[in-house]
């Protein structure tokens, strides 16, 4: 066999190998001499933590024609990222087609030979890291965390709704707490000397930041500032803004915005920016990227550019042109302040009289939690802390398994993971279809956006250890079905009519199930959908949601979910 580099991927690929260089946890990547120069030279801030294919048991190093890139260079970079991960391998090509084969010490285990064997081997023994690495330890992972985790590893931009004093920002602190890090939190003056157990008492992790929104927000300058003429040109920066810098100097490290009671000003109105940013992320190439929330700061010209930056990094050192913080500012001045990767906003929500409803707009852009009981034979004794230090204990004695990382280094498109989903995929899509027949040519239906979601929460459920796709899609109809249906009787009600009949026809309801819960509408034909297609209604909290909504609708003659 030619070991050729195209060979190699399409002998991989062929067995269900995925060949592409944005492998981010699997068990091979490829990629170039190029790749191990940045982490050699720390090139754009590239260290072990923030690099995508870290993760990976074989990387595969391929030359390209125009690299001139030592050999030297490349192990430096490879000893920089193995460090001392006994399960990696690197797989370097010499010169063309001919290869050598080096632990994580950077020690030469074989060459050709070897390595063909090698790709015999991982072509008929497939066993997927993602599952593998994170089913360790959280085979017993606490429900009462796991659906927060699995929302955030979907995305992130999170809402948490529920009555007053049931604990929403307090969830958002301890999260923080479980994810700073003692290096972040020693720049922000910790001096403690037992950091595993001070952490859980930290008032202000450094990764935290507590937004009150004022109801008299009806426009952004008070989320992403102002440029203000007096006493002479200048941008005028929020705590939100200065917040997400922070975020970009710590790629490795979640960083958790919490903005505290959200709607009491109208959500659309101050934060549109955000919403339309976290829409448009993307990679290109290793870079991650969104529209930016600031335009570039060399738009305002140079002079403001120049107080931004100075008001941003008032100890830069313009001199300092290898440093990470160099390549943030000029990202700034280029790019404009666009969303870094570890950015996690969390809106609390209260919803009553005193309080807006959300549109469709920021229901379908965000992940929508509910804590709504309240539990006053237990409040005393809860484990719920003790249950988050043991999984954060429970990563950090697991080598292969990064919290962080999973909260950083989440997927943005479907397509990305479908090969991994196997039939769980088609399960899923099948689900939605039936659904948004129902939903046909009302203000509910699905796009496209809530399929890619669900696919994508599908896997990171599996990944933080659960591997029931029913309690999964459970959970993904209240996020992100359920919480956006509201209306009277009349926008919800299920006609005679020939339009009616055919979507009722197409979404497969079954009209006689769907009546033993009241009257025909969207929120029967909806129970009747999930109870045939995911059956035992009993364990289905999507279903004992809906019998709530339909009471509710029943008394008032209106319905919310957000009741």
């Amino acid at each position: 066999m030619e070991l050729t580099i195209d060979n190699i991927k399409n002998l991989l690929k062929d067995k269900n190998k995925d060949g592409s260089a944005e492998t981010l946890m699997g068990e091979i990547a490829f990629q170039n001499r190029d790749a191990l120069k940045s982490i050699a030279d720390s090139a754009n801030g590239v260290t072990r933590s923030n690099t995508k294919w870290r993760r990976c048991e074989y990387i595969f190093i391929s030359i390209r024609p125009e690299e001139r890139v030592s050999m030297d260079v490349c192990l430096k970079g490879w000893k920089a990222l193995a460090q001392s991960h006994a399960d990696q391998t690197l797989i370097l090509e010499d010169s063309f087609s001919n290869w050598t084969i080096y632990n994580y010490n950077s020690e030469i285990v074989g060459h050709n030979e070897e390595l063909e064997l090698l790709i015999k081997k991982l072509s008929e023994d497939r066993n997927h890291s993602v599952k593998k690495i994170h089913s360790t330890s959280m085979g017993e992972f606490s429900k009462y965390y796991h659906h927060y985790f699995t929302a955030l590893r979907t995305k992130p931009f999170m809402l948490l709704a529920g009555i007053s004093g049931t604990g929403k920002s307090r969830i958002v602190r301890k999260l923080a707490q479980a994810t700073v890090t003692k290096e972040l939190q020693k720049a922000e003056g910790y001096k403690g000397t037992d950091f595993a157990n001070d952490r859980w008492t930290l008032h202000s992790p450094a990764n935290f930041e507590l937004i009150q929104v004022k109801p008299n927000w009806h426009n952004s300058m008070d989320v992403i500032g102002y440029l203000s003429n007096i006493p002479s040109p200048h941008y005028v920066f929020t705590p939100f803004i200065e917040f997400i810098v922070k975020a970009w100097q710590h790629p490795e490290v979640p960083f958790f915005l919490c903005l505290d009671e959200m709607n009491l000003a109208p959500v659309e109105e101050y934060f549109a920016e955000f919403l339309s940013a976290i829409e448009s992320r993307s990679f290109e190439g290793e870079e991650y990227l969104t529209d930016p929330i600031i335009k570039p700061f060399n738009s305002f010209g140079e002079d403001v550019a120049k107080t931004m930056v100075n008001t941003l990094f008032p100890n830069f050192t313009a001199g300092d042109t290898e440093s990470a913080i160099t390549k943030v500012i000029k990202h700034f001045r280029t790019k404009g302040l666009t969303l870094p990767k570890n950015l996690i906003v969390i809106g609390t929500v209260n919803m009553d009289e005193t309080t807006f409803s959300f549109s469709r707009k920021v229901l379908d852009r965000a992940m929508s939690v509910e804590m709504n009981e309240v539990n006053y034979d237990s409040f005393l004794t809860d484990t719920t802390d003790d249950d988050l230090k043991a999984i954060v204990e429970a990563f950090e004695q697991n080598d292969d398994a990064d919290l962080n990382a999973l909260l950083v280094d989440r997927h943005i498109e479907a397509r990305e993971i479908i090969d991994d989903l196997g039939d769980d995929a088609k399960f899923t899509i099948d689900y939605l279809k039936r659904i948004n027949a129902l939903l046909e040519g009302t203000p509910f239906k699905l796009g496209y956006r809530a399929a890619n979601e669900a696919l994508i929460y599908i896997q990171a459920s599996q990944e933080f250890g659960q591997t029931d796709r029913i309690a999964a899609l459970d959970n993904f109809t209240l996020m992100k079905i359920l919480s956006r249906i509201e209306g009277d009787e009349t926008k919800l009600k299920i006609t005679d009519s020939e339009a009616d009949k055919e979507r009722i026809t197409k979404a497969e309801v079954n009209v006689d199930e769907a009546k033993q819960y009241g009257d025909l509408n969207i929120l029967t034909a909806l129970r009747q959908i999930i109870t045939n297609q995911l059956g035992e209604q009993d364990k289905l909290q999507s279903v004992k949601k809906i019998d709530s909504m339909l009471s509710q609708l029943k008394r008032d003659h209106f319905v919310s979910f957000w009741n």
